[in-house]
């Protein structure tokens, strides 16, 4: 977003507001970029703008070589029809950079807010697992997940490889007609993996929709499993995840809702 105002300043060179960064930042000793003066030793927005660049170039992506002028009319790269996209800026660094670190988390308006909180913080571990409140130096006796047993309970461990939630990821992605993928170890890269399946954009929406939910109710069903000592079975989790997405579809969305018999048999013909 920050971005933009780099295209807002060289497309609008008549504006009032341009010719006040002009007589702010401008001047012999304003250190010129080649697209926008800045003096960084002045504080305010403009100076967290400039830093974009070096942001971008740390993550693979020239700003300066990808905001060009052609014509007389300044885009981002010449394919595109004279407009900046946001959206084209972010789909870049997607293609560029894989690593977990640069994650750009797709925020998604069809579920609760709280939903997508506690996704982008699963994805990045700052979860309160076991292991993670051990790291945070909170006294925990048995650091093991409370479901399985098996291993130490890290967000990874509670949100995927558990024996528990592999089996609720298997029935739903079974259910979406998608094909388990076994090599996966970490939570991100299976929500990468889920986001990149070919598909429409309506469709992809749909099963981006229904990870939210499964992640927010695998984490309900540890809690009640830590918290109250109820283990919830596989079986539950799957059908709350399903009626879940169907309620947020058919009042958080426009898109035209199906009958509860087709989404039982995930099919969403009357939503694309």
């Amino acid at each position: 977003m920050l971005s933009k105002w780099w295209w807002r300043f060289v497309s609008n060179p008549e504006d009032l507001w341009v010719s006040v960064v002009k007589a702010i930042h401008g001047g012999a000793t304003a250190g010129i970029s080649s697209i926008i003066p800045i003096k960084k030793y002045i504080p305010g927005l403009w100076k967290d703008i400039s830093s974009v660049d070096s942001a971008l170039e740390k993550m693979g992506v020239s700003l300066k070589e990808n905001l060009v002028e052609s014509d007389g009319r300044w885009k981002w790269r010449p394919e595109v029809d004279g407009t900046f996209l946001v959206k084209q800026v972010r789909l870049d660094l997607e293609m560029v950079n894989n690593d977990p670190e640069h994650f750009i988390y797709g925020w998604n308006s069809w579920a609760p807010p709280k939903f997508n909180y506690l996704l982008w913080r699963a994805i990045f571990s700052k979860v309160a697992s076991r292991v993670g409140l051990a790291r945070r130096g909170v006294p925990i006796p048995d650091c093991s997940c409370p479901r399985c047993g098996l291993n130490a309970e890290s967000p990874d461990h509670l949100f995927f490889n558990c024996l528990w939630s592999r089996s609720v990821w298997w029935n739903l992605l079974t259910w979406m007609r998608i094909s388990f993928p076994i090599e996966i170890s970490k939570f991100g890269d299976l929500i990468g993996f889920i986001q990149n399946k070919p598909g429409s954009a309506k469709w992809k929406r749909v099963v981006y929709t229904v990870a939210l939910a499964t992640c927010w109710r695998i984490w309900k069903g540890r809690n009640d499993m830590v918290f109250e000592g109820r283990f919830v079975l596989v079986s539950n989790i799957v059908e709350q995840v399903k009626e879940d997405v169907l309620l947020w579809v058919s009042n958080w969305s426009t898109v035209p809702k199906p009958s509860w018999e087709e989404w039982r048999s995930f099919d969403i013909s009357v939503m694309l």
